[in-house]
Parts: C-alpha cells; sequence; structure tokens
C-alpha cells in the first residue's frame, strides 16, 4: 500500500463539506470534479450523488492549480481545518491546565490582565525611537481584543499542535475586528510557520498563508520588525533567497535589536549558511534576552551538529530528549545527525518520533514506509528516503534536491547522488545549506565527478554580518 495514499488522510463525506474545505459553494466543487478532476470518491453502492474526498489529496490538488491554491481563504487549503476561538475539538483539546488557572482564579487574572492590557496601551501610543531601540508596545485600541491578541501570543509560544491551532484561532479574530492591527498579521504569519513544524500542515500551505500576512503587516506597518523576520525565515527556508532573507533578518534587528526571536531566527539561518561564530552570539543574545527558552537551546544544540560538531551535539540533543520527548524539533535535528553518520536506523527511530509528536498524516506514512524499508535491508533503504523526497519535488512540496542528495551521498549510493547533482545542475539549483555541502565535498573528497558536478551547485555566500 502506497504509505501517503488515502489510509493517511482525513475523510470529508459529501459535497457540502469539501465545499466548505475551499470556503466555497457546493456548485463549484462539483463543477471541479466534472471538469477540473477535483479528487472525490463516489461511495460504492451508497445513494447517487453520495462522495467523499480525503483533505491531502485536495490540498495537493489544490497546489496544481494557481487560481486556486493563490486565492484560498483562511480557513481553506489546510490539511487540518484549524479552529475558530473555542471551538477546539477532540483531537485539538489543549493540555490540561494548572491549578492555578482554575475557575476560582481565572476572573482575577483576567480582570489583572485587561488593566494591564489598557495601561499598556495608553503608553503605547509613541513610535520607537533610534535604530535597534526596543520597539514601543503595540496593543489593538480595544482592551477585550487586546487579550485576545495577547493570549495568542502566548499560545503561539507554547508551540504545541493545539496552542498554535488555537493561536491562529484568536489572531484571526482579532484580525476580523481590528483588520489595520499590522501586528496581528504579523504574529498570524508566524504561527503558520511554526505549525508546520509542530503540528499537522505541509509546508506549501503555511507557507502561503504566512507571506500573505507578513507582506499584510508591511502594508500596514513598512517599519514592523516582526513582519521582516517573518518574511526573512520564509526567504530562507521556503522560496531559497539567501540574500534578500538575510537583509530582512537585519533590518528587523535594525529596527528592534532586543527582540529575542528576530536573533534567534537569524542565528538558524547563520547556522545553516555556515557562520558557525556569528550564529552562536546570535543564539546567545537570544538566550540573554529571553533566559530559559528551550526552543532556543535545542536549536543551538543542533547548531553544533552543524558546524561538524557532532559529539557534542548528540550529547545535548539526547540530554534534551529526556528532558522534554515531547519536543518535535529535538528528534528532527537527532534524524538529520544519525544519517550524517551512516546510521539510517537510527534516522528511521528519530524521524518516527517527529512523526508521531506532529501527527501530520504525510509524515506518519512517511515514517512508516521508512521503518518497512529499514526493516527489509538497512543497505538499501535510503532508496525510500529518496523517492520521498522525489514524491515531494513532483507535487511542490520540496523546492531543491539538495536533501535527497545528501541522504545519498551519507549512505555511500554514489549512483543516486551523481543523478541528483546532474539534474540540480540542469535546473540551476543553488544550495546554500553549508551542513550539507561541505559534508557532501568531504564524503567524495577523491571523487573528481562528484566535485565537478558539485562546484556550479554553491553560491557565493550572502553577507551575513552578525549584528
Amino acid at each position: 500500500m502506497d504509505p501517503l495514499g488515502p489510509a493517511t488522510g482525513t475523510r470529508l463525506d459529501g459535497w457540502k463539506k469539501v465545499a466548505a474545505y475551499f470556503n466555497r459553494d457546493r456548485t463549484t466543487v462539483m463543477r471541479w470534479a466534472r471538469e477540473r478532476n477535483l479528487p472525490v470518491h463516489r461511495l460504492p453502492g451508497g445513494k447517487q450523488g453520495s462522495i467523499f474526498a480525503f483533505e491531502h489529496e485536495l490540498a495537493a490538488w489544490a497546489l496544481r492549480q494557481d487560481d486556486i491554491a493563490t486565492s484560498l481563504g483562511e480557513g481553506a487549503g489546510t490539511p487540518a481545518q484549524l479552529p475558530e476561538p473555542d471551538r477546539v475539538g477532540p483531537m485539538q483539546a489543549p493540555r490540561p491546565r494548572p491549578a492555578w488557572q482554575g475557575r476560582a482564579v481565572s476572573g482575577v487574572v483576567a480582570l489583572v490582565l485587561l488593566v494591564f492590557i489598557t495601561i499598556a496601551w495608553q503608553q503605547a501610543s509613541q513610535p520607537a525611537q533610534g535604530t535597534g531601540a526596543p520597539r514601543a508596545i503595540s496593543l489593538p485600541r480595544d482592551p477585550a481584543v487586546a487579550a485576545d491578541y495577547v493570549t495568542a501570543r502566548d499560545l503561539w509560544a507554547r508551540r504545541s499542535p493545539a496552542d498554535l491551532n488555537r493561536a491562529i484561532g484568536l489572531y484571526r479574530s482579532v484580525i476580523r475586528r481590528e483588520p489595520r492591527f499590522a501586528p496581528a498579521h504579523a504574529g498570524l504569519a508566524e504561527a503558520w510557520l511554526l505549525i508546520r513544524e509542530y503540528g499537522a500542515v505541509n509546508d506549501p500551505t503555511a507557507y502561503r498563508h504566512a507571506r500573505r500576512h507578513a507582506e499584510e503587516a508591511l502594508r500596514l506597518d513598512p517599519e514592523l520588525p516582526s513582519a521582516y523576520r517573518a518574511l526573512g525565515f520564509i526567504d530562507y527556508w521556503w522560496s531559497g533567497k539567501a540574500p534578500s532573507a538575510v537583509q530582512n533578518f537585519q533590518r528587523a534587528i535594525a529596527l528592534d535589536g532586543r527582540d529575542a526571536q528576530s536573533h534567534f531566527w537569524y542565528a538558524n539561518v547563520l547556522a545553516d549558511l555556515g557562520e558557525d561564530q556569528s550564529a552562536q552570539r546570535e543564539y546567545d543574545k537570544a538566550r540573554l534576552l529571553s533566559p530559559g527558552s528551550r526552543t532556543i537551546e535545542v536549536e543551538q544544540a543542533c547548531s553544533h551538529w552543524q558546524a561538524g560538531r557532532d559529539r557534542k551535539a548528540l550529547e545535548q540533543l539526547e540530554a534534551l530528549a529526556r528532558r522534554t520527548p515531547d519536543d518535535a524539533t529535538i528528534y528532527n535535528c537527532l534524524a538529520w545527525l544519525h544519517i550524517s553518520r551512516g546510521d539510517i536506523v537510527g534516522y528511521s527511530r528519530a524521524f518516527s518520533a517527529r512523526a508521531r509528536l506532529q501527527g501530520e498524516p504525510h509524515l506518519l506514512g512517511a515514517a512508516s514506509a521508512i521503518d518497512a524499508a529499514v526493516r527489509r535491508n538497512p543497505d538499501t533503504a535510503v532508496a525510500e528516503l529518496i523517492a520521498q523526497s522525489r514524491r515531494e519535488i513532483a507535487v511542490g512540496a520540496r523546492k531543491l534536491r539538495d536533501t535527497p542528495a545528501f541522504f545519498a551521498s551519507a549512505m555511500g549510493d554514489r549512483t543516486a547522488l551523481v543523478e541528483l547533482l546532474h539534474e540540480a545542475n540542469d535546473l540551476g539549483e543553488k544550495w546554500y545549506s553549508a551542513p550539507v555541502t561541505r559534508r557532501i565535498a568531504a564524503r567524495w573528497k577523491g571523487d573528481a565527478e562528484v566535485q565537478r558536478l558539485l562546484e556550479p551547485l554553491l553560491p557565493a555566500p550572502p553577507m551575513a554580518s552578525s549584528s
């Protein structure tokens, strides 16, 4: 069975639910099924017109329809429909609240929060002065809307799938009530960016929504640091535009030099570019500005692997996994570390742990297929990883061939590596990820053909001086 097939997706029964998925009417989606091969399935033996569809198939179809993929409403085109505020379903219920958040205290907490928000808003009328100065707090005019905005920020920072779903719902609510409040658009962009890593939303969907809201935030406020930061993230990790990404991060930090998130995300980019010293300085700044952040600690541990300090990275990541076994990012880092050492069994184990934590159907199907391939024969299992990457490229969920090339290189599959290198050269790809390209170059140091094919893929590094 195809591990990425319908068995792994959420099912929608009937034209009404399919129409709601796209935020369109029933007539439109029925026409798409007739004229544009919308992937719907007829119920065997059911009454005439009874159909069902799988969300992941609808999302993949929409990405191939330019007029639909770029115009879907905020609630459409996502592999898992995200809830509005106070409408979290049973599978998305937030974690149990601590005792201090009980009913007896919640009213007092809400009152104190509203008082704080009102005072903060009154003090936030003047823009920040000076390059890199902390930006004045900006809140919606209505204290109730401001309270929802503050709650959304808090939920976003927790990073669990349920919390991120609720944050997106609250940001939407804030934007509906105050559509010109730029920080809510930037916050929603960043929520989309995180839910692709921690929740059940695929990259094309998340990045599309994130870019739309980041650009809207900048239109409303051309000097909003968080909007530049979000665009920097999208430019680097999705669009492959490293110079533009670096400029956006540096602009964000110039506008507000005391924002830990900007330093943190910039550090991640610098680490991937191979700028280790600059990256460590940015990580340290982020940790000083946000003491005790587990998220920053995890990525800094991963950066040691990116810089070639494999043993240090492994020790820190395994210690973090013991302390916080529910963090999917830890297992993503461990998966890369294991396969870079030729340990595909360790890769499969870590990748499966990440997939279980995120609960995204595509990841779960991929993990199952990789595990089966490893159990059959670890020596040939890399073919499954490469095949999955090729399928992602075919449907637009992956843009470059550097990752499958890295897998082939790490597992010693020269034939697959050379084939991928040829394809990347033919398509004019540029691979900015130094941890990937440096390890490929080192693994095949004496191989003239591999070195010749790799060299044109290495772009000049952007100007990425640390702030």
